[in-house]
C-alpha cells in the first residue's frame, strides 16, 4: 500500500521564526527587553490568518494586511509602530526569507518517504511568487516533483478549506485513507485536512495550545526529531 505525505511549508519545513527574528533586531531593537518575540511572531500569524481569507493576493491588498498584522501584534503588547515601520520590517522580512534553510531532519524524513516507496506532496498558503521563491531556496524540487506542489493562489481556494485538499487529491490521485497532512497551524491544516478526511500530524514545534476544540489531530509531534521518528514507524511496512 503506497502512502502519501503533503507537507505544508511555512514554518513545517523550516523555521520561519529566524527571518522574524533579523528583521526584528533591525528595525526594533529597541522593543527587545519589553518584547519576546516569539510571542511577536505568533501573534503576528495570528492576524495573518485573520485578515488573509479578505485580503487575496493583489500586491496592494497584500502590503495592507503585512503593515496590518505587525502593528495589530505589537498594539496587542502595547507598542504603536507606524504604518512605515511596518513595511520596513516587513521589506526585510521578506529579504531574509530568501536565505532560509530547511530544518537540519526534514532532508532525512523526505530520503526516507522516498527510500520506502511513499509520495511526497505540498500544499502551502500564499502567493505564487512568494511561495515558489521559498520552494526553490530550499531546494524542494530535489525530492518533489513540481506538479505534486499546490499554492493557494494558483489553486483559487486556501487552507482551511476543504477544496484545496480534495483538489490534491485529484491531481497526486491517492485515496483518503493512505494520505497524511503534515502542517503547524492548527486552524489551517488540522481543522482543514480533517475535514477533507484527512489524517494529520500536527507539528507543534511552538507549543501553541487548542481550545475548544472539536477537531483532534491524529498525531501530535513537539519537534522535528520526534517527526522523523513518527514518519520511519508509520512507513515502516512499506
Amino acid at each position: 500500500m503506497v502512502k502519501t505525505f503533503i507537507f505544508d511549508v511555512d514554518d513545517t519545513l523550516y523555521d520561519q521564526l529566524e527571518p522574524f527574528r533579523r528583521a526584528f533586531q533591525k528595525h526594533f531593537s529597541q522593543f527587545e527587553n519589553e518584547v519576546k518575540i516569539e510571542e511577536l511572531y505568533k501573534l503576528s500569524r495570528k492576524y495573518s490568518d485573520e485578515a488573509f481569507e479578505t485580503t487575496g493576493y493583489e500586491i496592494t491588498n497584500m502590503r495592507k494586511m503585512h503593515i496590518y498584522r505587525i502593528s495589530k501584534a505589537f498594539e496587542e503588547l502595547g507598542i504603536r509602530i507606524s504604518d512605515e515601520e511596518a513595511l520596513q520590517f516587513q521589506l526585510d522580512y521578506e529579504a531574509f526569507q530568501n536565505e532560509i534553510k530547511l530544518i537540519e531532519e526534514i532532508p532525512q524524513i523526505f530520503e526516507l518517504l522516498l527510500q520506502r516507496g511513499a509520495k511526497i506532496g505540498i500544499i502551502t498558503n500564499g502567493a505564487n511568487d512568494n511561495q515558489l521563491r521559498k520552494i526553490k531556496q530550499l531546494g524542494l524540487e530535489k525530492w518533489i516533483a513540481p506538479e505534486n506542489m499546490l499554492i493557494s493562489e494558483g489553486a483559487g481556494v486556501s487552507k482551511p478549506s476543504k477544496e484545496i485538499f480534495e483538489a490534491m487529491e485529484r491531481r497526486m490521485g491517492f485515496a483518503k485513507n493512505d494520505v497524511y497532512y503534515i502542517g503547524d497551524n492548527f486552524d489551517n491544516d488540522v481543522i482543514g485536512a480533517t475535514a477533507a478526511g484527512w489524517k494529520t500530524i500536527w507539528v507543534n514545534f511552538r507549543n501553541h495550545k487548542t481550545i475548544g476544540q472539536e477537531v483532534s489531530a491524529t498525531y501530535v509531534v513537539e519537534s522535528p526529531q520526534e517527526l522523523l521518528r513518527l514518519v520511519d514507524v508509520l512507513t515502516i511496512a512499506l
